[in-house]
């Protein structure tokens, strides 16, 4: 992987035209068309969400009718439902692109649903004088889940109904970089921009791989790469018109040709100026005899994070300690008595700012295996033993790094630590996630690319890094719930 500028493309759907203007008016009519549907959608969910709670927590208590009437139920449900909907689209729900894993519609799910019991719960208790607790927990449950998979149903379904339809535009990306491969894995995801990405062409002229795949949970979708220079010809052959240029560190002149040539074969050509930019951070000044020096510090919305994410570090890592004592004493015995050595395998790591830490995990392998080699990716790996192999599929062999947390050396949620050995080697771009305390659990252990190396994968950690709040964190750790017992 080339070591590219790493930057975002939330503007994509503003750079390149959409809909196609030779079909601007089918294509603005299915806009609105999904819009409305969306919007409809999530409506119904919701309120079909709060009403089935509500009679569902009369059917649990035994009665045969509740407090309120159908009617009333079915009001308050609506109206829930359209504050959900107007918060939705006050977060940029309805926006065309999807984020990385999807974390970051979860992470807007639960801000919605804060905001809107901060707003609703005031409202129905002084409308009612009775407040029905029970249903209003099954709600916090059944909503937000019914929700979620209203939502993915609806991206299936654009996806479907855009090509069935035909508007959809081939797209090649010329870059094979960091940047390049977030632009695939974004068009992807996102029916909605009507772009479809068919393939990649290495601007260095080099193939160091056949092809790409998606940044996912499964790898469903792959692009062939082909080798540079750019040419009209081989978008015409691959059926293209449009090319995104995802290589911001190429000269201005080379780019400038790239671009006519496009333009001249009647290819719309898009690039991504944006830099890559830390979000969070403030830029000061020192006025020295005229000249000014500028640096950045953090701002206060930072720190607010970063202690909240410490509070929540400590309560979860000290409360999963607790409650999991018996699976700990477990573990601990099976190890012992299935292979000599210790219990417990101790490693140096690289922790925040380039600190090295001891990181605590159970011993999986047999005693004799090198300290300090690279992880197995195989569950058929030789050096793991057969209790081993066990507790990497649970993820129990990770248990003990709640010590590192409660102890302030990692995170629940955050950046995988490495070798001292591996961060030796990295380059200017894979610094960057030194910058925030190392995860438990994170983007990339959630991936389908879990199984190479952490550094050939930065893209999900430098995404982490830009775009990390405590709701996110949150995210994260519910889909780590859903998907992190596949094991290796």
């Amino acid at each position: 992987m080339s070591s590219t500028q790493f930057s975002g493309i939330s503007a994509v759907s503003r750079v390149i035209p959409f809909p196609p203007r030779e079909e601007a008016g089918v294509g603005a009519g299915l806009d609105g068309l999904v819009g409305a549907i969306e919007r409809l959608a999530d409506f119904l969910a919701v309120s079909a969400g709060v009403w089935a709670s509500y009679w569902m927590d009369v059917a649990v208590q035994g009665r045969a009718e509740g407090p309120f009437s159908n009617d009333a139920v079915l009001a308050a449900a609506a109206g829930f439902g359209l504050l959900v909907v107007l918060l939705l689209d006050k977060y940029g729900d309805y926006r065309p692109c999807l984020s990385l894993l999807a974390v970051r519609e979860t992470e807007r799910l639960l801000r919605v649903a804060c905001v809107g019991a901060l707003l609703g719960l005031p409202v129905l208790g002084a409308l009612t004088k009775s407040t029905p607790r029970g249903a209003i927990a099954l709600a916090a449950v059944v909503v937000p889940l019914l929700l979620a998979w209203e939502k993915w149903q609806v991206q299936k379904a654009v996806r479907m109904l855009r090509r069935s339809v035909g508007i959809t535009r081939k797209a090649v990306i010329l870059g094979t970089g960091t940047l390049g491969r977030k632009v695939f894995t974004t068009l992807v995801s996102s029916p909605k921009l009507g772009i479809d990405p068919v393939a990649f062409v290495a601007a260095n002229g080099r193939v160091e791989e056949p092809e790409i795949y998606e940044s996912s949970y499964q790898r469903e979708r792959q692009a062939p790469v082909h080798a540079g220079p750019f040419t009209p010809r081989l978008l015409h052959r691959l059926g293209a018109s449009v090319l995104i240029v995802a290589e911001p560190e190429m000269p201005a002149d080379e780019l400038a040709e790239i671009r006519s040539k496009a333009e001249a074969a009647g290819i719309t050509a898009c690039v991504i100026p944006e830099p890559f930019l830390h979000e969070g951070v403030t830029t000061e000044y020192i006025e020295m005899d005229g000249v000014l020096l500028a640096y950045r510090v953090r701002s206060r919305e930072r720190e607010l994070y970063e202690a909240a994410k410490r509070m929540l570090d400590i309560a979860v890592s000290a409360a999963l300690l607790v409650a999991s004592a018996p699976v700990f004493a477990a573990a601990a015995i099976a190890v012992r008595l299935t292979s000599p050595g210790p219990v417990m395998f101790r490693q140096q790591r690289v922790g925040q700012h380039g600190r090295q830490f001891t990181m605590y995990k159970f011993r999986t392998m047999f005693a004799d295996c090198a300290t300090f080699a690279c992880s197995p990716v195989s569950r058929r790996d030789p050096r793991i033993t057969r209790v081993g192999r066990w507790l990497r599929h649970t993820c129990i062999d990770e248990l003990p790094q709640l010590l590192n947390v409660l102890r302030g050396e990692m995170s629940l949620v955050g950046p995988r630590p490495e070798m001292p050995f591996i961060v030796e080697e990295y380059e200017a771009i894979h610094l960057k996630r030194l910058s925030v305390p190392p995860g438990l659990t994170g983007l990339w252990q959630l991936s389908a690319d879990r199984r190479s190396p952490i550094h050939k994968n930065i893209g999900y950690d430098l995404y982490y890094v830009k775009h990390r709040n405590l709701l996110m964190d949150v995210a994260i750790l519910l889909h780590t719930v859903v998907f992190a017992f596949r094991g290796v």
